[in-house]
Formats: C-alpha cells, structure tokens, sequence
C-alpha cells in the first residue's frame, strides 16, 4: 500500500503532553523544538470530483467545511 509523508510546519513549539497526546492518534516524528512534525499516513484515492480536498479529508477528522 502506497504512504504519504506529511509535514506539519507549527508557529509555536507543542508541549511535550500535547506531543504525547498527539501521537497516540497518529505516529510523530518531532523535530528539536517540535515546531516540525513528520508522519506517515495511508495513500487514498483522490475526493470525487468535484469536491474539495480539505473536505474530504477534514471529514476524516471530525472537521466540519465552512
């Protein structure tokens, strides 16, 4: 099955519990300060047409659209 590295670039650094909370939802690689932050996530196939990504993915993630 096909991976996706995504990148989570933070303006401020996460605590070390919200590091720990975090990563029980999702395996995290954190950089020195933990404004960076590296995962691997499943590849999916792509939203039907037509409608938009950060829907598609947000849903996922108990996100509501605007």
């Amino acid at each position: 099955m096909p991976h996706h590295a995504l990148e989570i670039m933070l303006t401020r650094p996460l605590s070390p519990t919200a590091l720990l909370r975090a990563a029980r939802v999702l395996p995290l690689a954190a950089n020195h300060d933990a404004t960076r932050l590296m995962a691997l996530v499943p590849a999916k196939a792509p939203p039907p047409t037509g409608q938009p990504a950060v829907y598609a993915t947000g849903s996922a993630h108990g996100c509501r659209s605007t």
